[in-house]
């Protein structure tokens, strides 16, 4: 069967831009300059109000960078003539949502989502935050310990650091060269007073936009934001001076070396601002240099050559000026050779240029990521934020899209030749010495989707059908029981591999030709995999689902593991496992899994261990799949815009008659009994330790699990008495809360916190007075609601989109738990009280099998001293 790319006419593409913007959007200006954009939703009772100040670090003038404007963010929430500091999160989790800021170069943003009917309480906190914070001169210095602690996370990150250095390399007077966060010594000078002044001078309506979109009536919405950010007057806002760069004459270049596993590396291009007419040409050629596993240099440099583990190429120019920069991975022998290959490539790129197919499929890729940044509330937010403040024009993404279609090879290749050349080239690397060097019924219409249709076929597979025309995307979402449980003991993370290897060479195509074909009808086809499970996933759009049926069948009937695949994916798997060994937290959890669970296969995480992965062939990953993949470990869902009886067929030949029949049996989730508890310091040389602490736990077919995670949400968020206590009142720690590891029958419930190495100990003892107060049943009816009211509003709210709703039913039906169960959760929820949360602690915080890491410098090195 020829299933080429259907690709698209231009009237047809030109309909469906149309489409996507058709849904009416309400811009009014205040009478005192604030600029409000509204596109009422209503396919969900859910609402994102987004605050958009036009303010970032480029705009603070003569404190340039101090970090002021993301020190700004961090103390709005610190209290108000109305609120103190723990009311206003504690408020908003009480309405059942989230409340969350970003600070970059040129804005400062302030959201938050929550149910629709809480917006009027919605639109209260946020002008209240916004317009009437108090920065309170104890907040102010409580929170700089707690930003110093942030500063130190960047400097233990490798991939931040290489960000700024590319930064700082490329740009030499503007104040793009600058981080965000600001440098530790200028950082520590500012003072309250410079903050109150900074504040005042920025934060004024008429420097502001107000985005909505959700379920509220366009009058509802003028109403309340005139009523609240309409009660404040026009602020004076005086201009700030922005330093141009100038043109640059040669190349430039900066290395950094130190205690590093993996080589990385960039190369960046100055290119002009957004609305230039040449950015949708530049967007078009990062799509086709590196927008994918079919581009070419990913095509070329990793699986041709296998110099690199991972190569990207993006163009970011959201401001007058931005950077074109190619990114990339590598092992520390190779890099001289893939910087030398990457320029190779694009002196090829100047010489011969794209043929059409490339543009066709840049036209793709962008037009599908537009869908895609409208799945859910906020991402609609964002885009109309973004068009309104940053580029001052609410139809821009529509024009952009439109430029798109005008796009020719050539000129791709004369964007190239322009701006991809030496004298404005910057190169940065981070690597170890050379001698340390080792082997995303109203006014719209209202849509209420019907339930999962579950159908159960005689080979054991079972299929999920749920349609949802809202946006033209399909979504197809398999999931096998596979994972630590299914694996030999020597083969740690062989079912990651092989997940990954289904979505490449098949009997029909090879990887780069499945990777090609996915990438110029704008799909995606990736996979995944955990402790328990592992998935593949297909996203088109709905004239291209019958590629993505015949992709699907060929991976799980006809997998070809090619040796030369087999290997560049093994060796991205094992750098991945390096990279993240470079991570202090990560490297933490690795040590705490493998304390805690001793010989249970949870001992090692899902990506598997580095000499186990080294040691595998092509044939046991053949032997793998045929354990897992096999009817009766089977569940598809699919989900989107598609007609039940085109998917019905092909999938019943699939399920009922392709697939091996052989019987599949589920293992025992209980494995080897969890080791002995233990203490322990992990010297790690970072600025900053980690502090980890962890108990045994039930699983998620246990009656006891939802009471686990009423415990998880009370440890965990900023209205945590825990986060209040260690953060807030004392700024110990940066970052602080609890997670799980799940299993069916088992897990480890654990904490975690990000501290300076001289207040570990003082962390540790607010973590064991938590749990003290939980276990003694003190926990108060106010937690109690707060988190009952968050988790309740977290199943709608993490289910907005195709894939979410295609993953969850997914899950819950290879786990034997119900798809629909949020009325029975919502309901077991309310029964959830102190003495029910006691009990679990009584039951399962057993001291003697707790597992305490602390991962940090050497004797607790001290931080440099307070200000």
């Amino acid at each position: 069967m020829d299933i080429s790319p259907n690709l698209v006419s231009s009237a047809n593409s030109h309909e469906l831009i149309e489409r996507l913007f058709r849904a009416p959007v309400e811009r009014h200006t205040l009478n005192n300059g604030l600029t409000l954009v509204h596109r009422p939703d209503f396919s969900s009772e859910v609402v994102s109000v987004q605050v958009w100040v036009n303010t970032g670090s480029i705009h603070e003038d003569a404190l340039i960078g101090s970090g002021l404007s993301h020190y700004l963010e961090h103390l709005l929430f610190k209290g108000t003539s109305r609120r103190d500091a723990k009311s206003i999160s504690r408020e908003v989790h009480a309405m059942g949502g989230s409340i969350n800021a970003y600070t970059t170069f040129d804005r400062t943003v302030y959201y938050i989502d929550a149910p629709s009917t809480a917006f009027p309480e919605v639109v209260d906190v946020l002008s209240d935050i916004l317009l009437h914070s108090k920065l309170p001169t104890d907040e102010v210095e409580r929170e700089r310990d707690v930003i110093l602690r942030e500063i130190d996370m960047g400097l233990d990150d490798p991939d931040r650091q290489l960000s700024q250095a590319l930064f700082r390399t490329a740009f030499q007077r503007h104040p793009y060269r600058e981080p965000v966060i600001g440098h530790r010594p200028l950082y520590e000078k500012v003072t309250a007073d410079e903050l109150r002044h900074y504040y005042h001078a920025r934060y004024v309506p008429n420097n502001m936009v107000v985005s909505v979109v959700g379920a509220v009536a366009p009058e509802a919405c003028l109403a309340e934001i005139e009523k609240t950010f309409g009660a404040v007057p026009r602020g004076r806002l005086a201009p700030v001076q922005i330093e141009s760069e100038p043109v640059q004459l040669a190349a430039r270049r900066e290395d950094i070396v130190g205690d590093y596993n993996i080589f990385r590396g960039a190369l960046g291009f100055k290119v002009p601002h957004l609305s230039h007419p040449d950015s949708p040409r530049l967007d078009a050629l990062a799509h086709a240099l590196g927008g994918g596993e079919s581009a070419l240099l990913w095509e070329r440099l990793r699986n041709q050559h296998k110099q690199v583990h991972y190569i990207d190429c993006r163009n970011w120019n959201p401001g007058d000026c931005g950077l074109f920069f190619i990114s990339y991975v590598c092992d520390p022998d190779k890099s001289h050779a893939v910087e030398k290959a990457i320029l190779q490539v694009l002196e090829e790129v100047v010489t011969t240029g794209f043929p059409e197919s490339v543009v066709e499929k840049a036209r793709r890729q962008a037009l599908s990521s537009e869908i895609n940044g409208r799945k859910t509330m906020s991402g609609q937010a964002s885009r109309l934020g973004l068009g309104e403040m940053v580029i001052g024009d609410i139809d821009y993404a529509r024009r952009y899209l439109k430029r798109l279609q005008a796009v020719s090879p050539g000129d791709l290749q004369a964007v190239a030749g322009h701006y991809l050349v030496d004298e404005n080239r910057s190169s940065v690397t981070l690597g170890p010495a050379p001698k340390l060097v080792e082997n995303t019924a109203a006014l719209e219409e209202k849509l209420a989707l019907e339930p999962f249709e579950q159908i159960d076929f005689e080979s054991g597979a079972r299929l999920l059908l749920q349609p949802d025309t809202r946006l033209p995307k399909v979504h197809l979402r398999c999931v096998l029981q596979a994972g630590p449980h299914y694996e030999p003991e020597n083969q740690r993370g062989i079912s990651v591999l092989l997940a990954e290897l289904l979505t490449k060479d098949t009997a029909s195509r090879s990887a780069p030709a499945i990777a090609e074909l996915v990438e110029s009808i704008g799909g995606t086809f990736s996979a995944t995999g955990g402790n328990n499970t592992i998935s593949l996933a297909l996203e088109v759009l709905p004239a291209d689902l019958g590629i993505a049926l015949e992709l699907l069948q060929q991976a799980l009937t006809a997998p070809v593991f090619d040796p030369a695949t087999f290997e560049t994916e093994r060796e991205a798997q094992v750098a991945e496992l390096k990279e993240e060994d470079d991570e202090i937290l990560e490297y933490g959890l690795r040590q705490l899994r493998e304390r805690f669970f001793g010989a249970h296969p949870f001992s090692v995480g899902a990506d598997g261990r580095v000499a186990d992965l080294e040691a595998l062939t092509p044939q046991d990953v053949r032997t793998h799949y045929e354990q897992i993949v096999r009817a009766g470990n089977v569940v598809l869902s699919v989900t989107g815009d598609f007609q039940r009886e085109a998917v019905l067929q092909p999938l019943r030949e699939l399920l009922e008659k392709d697939l091996p029949a052989e019987p599949f049996v589920a293992a025992s989730s209980s494995g080897p009994g969890q080791a002995a508890g233990v203490t322990d310091h992990l010297p790690m040389e970072r600025e900053q330790a980690v502090v980890l602490q962890a108990y045994p736990d039930c699983g998620i077919q246990d009656d006891d699990y939802i009471v686990g995670e009423v415990l998880n949400e009370l440890f965990s968020g900023m209205s945590s008495r825990l986060f209040e206590r260690v953060r807030e009142d004392q700024g110990m720690a940066y970052y602080v809360g609890s997670s799980r590891v799940v299993g069916l029958r088992e897990g480890m419930f654990f904490f975690y916190a990000g501290t300076q190495p001289s207040q570990a100990e003082a962390v540790v003892q607010e973590i064991d007075g938590e749990i003290a107060r939980v276990a003694a049943g003190e926990v108060t009816e106010d937690e109690l609601v707060r988190c009952r009211t968050r988790l309740k509003a977290a199943r709608p709210m993490g289910k907005q989109t195709i894939g979410a709703r295609a993953m969850h039913a997914a899950i819950q039906t290879t786990y034997g738990l119900p798809i629909d169960d949020d009325a029975e959760h919502a309901a077991k929820l309310e029964t959830i009280d102190a003495a029910t949360l006691a009990a679990f602690v009584k039951k399962y915080f057993n001291f003697e099998r707790r597992v305490q890491l602390i991962v940090g410098p050497e004797g607790g090195k001290q931080g440099p001293p307070k200000c």
